[in-house]
């Protein structure tokens, strides 16, 4: 084993809180504000159109450690105007990453939604996500457009509103 990932497994130890070596997908609710943007295309000879986008997605867990069910609200930006976009998305559980003795850090997901606009967009599609200590996410997807005949091809981050940050009081066991 090279210094480099004795030195990396050395510093997550040290790092990694409870938290992150808690179970993934557990009960409860998350809520991420995700940004995303890429292009719109129909792959004629028309130019490709900027999408830009700005989503809530409250989500709860329906199977613990497998499926989440929630919705997508947000802001959308695309042939110089600005949209609303709204609608159903499941999240499926495809892998737990973990950290040798540490736990796991991070999961693989799959993200299916249908999707509203108010410009008459009618969107399906999903891609795979990486949620990263139920903290941050980061993910790709494709979506078709059925009413406008365009496909969607998105890069995005988002960040969960909450997330339970650490105490920094310590637990008092005889004042529950």
């Amino acid at each position: 084993m090279s210094y480099t990932r004795i030195l990396i497994l050395i510093s997550a130890y040290f790092i990694a809180s409870p938290q992150l070596r808690a179970q993934e997908f557990p009960k409860g609710w998350v809520l991420y504000g995700e940004a995303s943007q890429g292009i719109s295309t129909n792959f004629k000879s028309a130019p490709d159109l900027y999408v830009g986008s700005f989503e809530l997605n409250p989500m709860a867990t329906v199977v613990p450690s497998h499926l989440r069910l929630g919705g997508v609200t947000g802001f959308l930006f695309t042939d110089k105007k600005l949209d609303g976009i709204f609608g159903p998305r499941l999240a499926w559980n495809l892998s737990t990453l973990k950290v040798s003795e540490f736990g796991s850090f991070a999961n693989l997901q799959l993200q299916l939604d249908a999707l509203w606009g108010t410009s008459s967009q009618r969107l399906i599609g999903g891609g795979p996500k990486l949620e990263i200590a139920r903290l941050l996410t980061l993910g790709i997807t494709a979506h078709r457009d059925y009413n406008l005949n365009d496909w969607w091809f998105r890069m995005s981050v988002g960040y969960n509103f909450l997330h339970k940050k650490k105490s920094t009081t310590p637990h008092d066991p005889f004042n529950p």
